[in-house]
This record gives structure tokens, sequence and C-alpha cells, in this order.
């Protein structure tokens, strides 16, 4: 277990949310295989865009289309390849090292914050 423990509040501040994957795109500039996709988190957040290196494992985009995901919604953005990234979606790496979306299990509602 490691020992860098962080406090529950600092926890409290990331905003986590579920949102659905409404478009995918190409993002032949990036130095890892990906996509953009654009995600929709809801009223509250919106639609946000996102660099996801998940091209390994989903190599069909359209594998990406409606699929519920978890993402951070409150980090700045972040300049990748000339593209601007608003969400850091999460994932875990599979068996094979490819990237593994997090999903929420049973769907998730579009918008829920994580906890």
């Amino acid at each position: 277990m490691p020992d860098d423990h962080i406090d529950f509040t600092d926890f409290t501040k990331v905003d986590m949310r579920a949102g659905t994957i409404v478009e995918v795109q190409e993002f032949p500039r990036a130095r890892t295989p990906s996509y953009r996709v654009r995600v929709d988190f809801g009223a509250e957040v919106g639609e946000r865009w996102s660099s996801a290196q998940a091209k390994t494992a989903y190599p069909d985009p359209q594998d990406l289309l409606g699929l519920t995901v978890v993402g951070v919604v409150n980090l700045p953005p972040r300049n990748i390849a000339g593209f601007s990234s608003e969400v850091l979606l999460l994932g875990v790496p599979g068996p094979d090292g490819e990237l593994s979306l997090l999903v929420p299990g049973r769907g998730g509602q579009v918008g829920a914050r994580v906890y």
C-alpha cells in the first residue's frame, strides 16, 4: 500500500462524471495511437473533447460510439499535438497492456458524479 496518502477533502475536489461518447475522430498527429472523442456529460457540464489513447484497444471507432465512460471534468485543458483536450478519460491497462476505458457498471446516468 502506498504511503503517499491524500486527505479526503483533496479527493472530493476531483470531479469525475459519467459521460457518453457521441463522436470519434481519427487523431493522426498524436504520438501514440489515439482518437479525438467528444463526450456528453449532461446539462450541468455539457460536451467536452478529449484525446483518448485507445486506438489499439478499440481499433474500430464505432466500438466507442455510445459507450458510457468516466472522465475528470475539472482539470484545465491540455494541448496534445495541437488539440485542446478538455477532459481526462479514465482507463486502466488490460492484460495485454492496451488501455481499457473505465465504464460504470450497469451504464450509469450521464452527468452523474462519481463518489
